[in-house]
């Protein structure tokens, strides 16, 4: 019997909240064509990933991987951070 070649599946998103512990909330922007308008259309997903280290903050572009379940809701963990968030004082 052969076993199958694991899949890295690595996505790119943006942090919209760091509240909770070790656990922050990713949005994942995906663009695609309408099947029949053949229009341009955004779609977003939102994600839970484990942050151990309490790296992100809010506005950060970071790349995640898919990992086995780690809570009910949580699949996802931080592999990097690809650039901070500009803090922006007002």
């Amino acid at each position: 019997m052969e076993k199958k070649a694991k899949v890295n599946r690595l996505v790119q998103g943006v942090v919209i909240s760091a509240k909770a512990d070790k656990t922050v909330s990713i949005s994942v922007e995906r663009i695609l064509q309408h099947p029949e308008y053949k229009k341009i259309i955004k779609r977003k997903s939102t994600f839970l990933a484990h942050d151990a280290e309490k790296k992100c903050k809010p506005g950060d572009l970071v790349t995640m991987k898919l990992v086995r379940p780690i809570s009910k809701r949580k699949r996802w963990l931080v592999v990097e951070v690809v650039t901070p968030a500009k803090n922006e004082e007002v």
